[in-house]
């Protein structure tokens, strides 16, 4: 009589937990956003449309167009100044703006003037601005740069999270299969009730670890999306990625690379050059513009129909812009600090790359190329096996538990190894692995 109130309670829990399942699945169907979209992509269309779409790319371009013309302006000269007089009220012939005088004089006056900047401050000027041109350029290549990687790792992370829910939606269907044949067994009386708990609670956590990874994937379509500038009802699906297969340089080779290709390094250089004409610049500001002009007076000159020239200066007696000169000291000297600051991070940037990579591609190198077939065929028999009860469930979940861990590094090793190339590419400014 216990053993057959034992059975029945134990059906009960049964029933209760394909129900909880049956909600479950529901509640995930239901919760599931609906997009209209589908996307496949590898690593050439998303470099072509990264370089085409990104918004903020697009936006630092301007960056550059906006220097351009602030070059343009500043190699401009001053435009001349003409001044014109004339008699307003004529006492003579009591009218306005009547020139004419006894005598056939004619009242008017006029100067035309032009500035000269005597001590270079023009050209120091438009140098400077060229300067700010160039830095404008390789702000730009930074950026480039330092997206693209991002997008790498975005698709890697894509990648990743995708193949592991395709390997859970696999493990599910074999596993809900054994469930399903474990009761009808449990039913015949064949099979002990807590088989089947113990094969619907390694479903569950498959499920569960899906759901929590269905979400990565989401976070890394969000990001994706907004590099790549996909609506955001797209699905982005990422087939393979495309692993570059040449070989690995030499240290020094990577490193002379990053030294002459990495934009920011070429920008701190280009902050020195700055600093440098600009304390040029502030040095021929402190010598006073020379005005030079013309001059003619009519009837208003002692001498009728006056002409002269004339010639106009600031005398630099307190103002030699002292402070400016200084200040352009400080900032050459800041700049000289942060150029060496840039080659030491630069340095240790590659040091840390090319280990890494290093490291991978030694781990990555020896795995067999028959392994993960292998692993997808230990998991077919086990299934098999099972079926035809050649082996218990401790051997079956245990062998689900070793191809899921196999089947996970084996995906994580390859993603790693992925995003060591590109990191390198990264730290050495150009695709000096393809």
């Amino acid at each position: 009589m216990l053993l057959k109130e034992i059975n029945q309670y134990r059906s009960l829990y049964l029933v209760v937990i394909g129900f909880l399942c049956t909600i479950q699945s529901t509640k995930a169907q239901t919760a599931t956003p609906f997009k209209e979209d589908t996307v496949v992509i590898n690593i050439p269309l998303a470099e072509q449309r990264f370089v085409t779409k990104n918004l903020s790319l697009l936006a630092k371009q301007y960056d550059v167009q906006i220097a351009q013309a602030g070059y343009l302006q500043a190699k401009l000269w001053y435009n001349p100044n003409l001044t014109y007089g004339q008699t307003l009220y004529n006492e003579d012939s009591k009218k306005f703006f009547d020139n004419n005088y006894p005598g056939g004089e004619v009242d008017r006056t006029f100067q035309l003037q032009q500035l000269l900047t005597i001590g270079g401050r023009h050209n120091a000027t438009a140098k400077l601005a060229k300067i700010g041109v160039t830095q404008s350029q390789f702000q730009l290549a930074d950026l480039l740069r330092s997206l693209k990687y991002q997008m790498y790792t975005d698709i890697s992370d894509l990648y990743n999270n995708q193949s592991l829910v395709a390997m859970y939606i696999d493990e599910e269907g074999k596993i809900k299969h054994l469930v399903e044949s474990t009761r009808a067994q449990y039913k015949l009386g064949n099979e002990s009730g807590n088989d089947v708990i113990r094969l619907q609670a390694q479903l569950q956590d498959i499920v569960a670890q899906e759901i929590t990874v269905r979400q990565a994937v989401s976070n890394d379509e969000e990001d994706l999306g907004i590099l790549l500038v996909y609506p955001g009802n797209t699905y982005i699906v990422v087939k393979d990625l495309g692993i570059p297969n040449g070989e690995i340089p030499p240290y020094l080779t990577v490193l002379d690379s990053a030294k002459s290709n990495r934009p920011d390094l070429k920008l701190a250089y280009a902050g020195v050059k700055y600093s440098e004409q600009n304390l040029k610049l502030q040095r021929a500001t402190g010598v006073p513009d020379l005005t030079l002009g013309i001059a003619n007076v009519g009837a208003g000159s002692v001498v009728p129909d006056y002409w002269g020239i004339t010639a106009n200066i600031d005398l630099p007696v307190f103002n030699r812009n002292q402070g400016n000169i200084r200040s352009a000291k400080e900032a050459k000297s800041q700049a000289d600090l942060n150029d060496s600051l840039a080659l030491y991070s630069v340095m240790n940037q590659v040091t840390a790359a090319f280990t890494n990579l290093y490291r991978i591609n030694n781990q990555y190198s020896q795995i067999d190329s028959q392994y993960e077939s292998d692993l997808n065929e230990m998991m077919n028999n086990a299934i098999i096996n099972y079926d035809k009860r050649y082996i218990n469930l401790l051997d079956l979940l245990s062998q689900i538990s070793t191809y899921i861990d196999g089947k996970t590094n084996l995906i994580n090793m390859r993603v790693q190894y992925f995003n060591a190339i590109h990191a390198i590419n990264y730290t050495t400014g150009i695709d000096i692995i393809k």
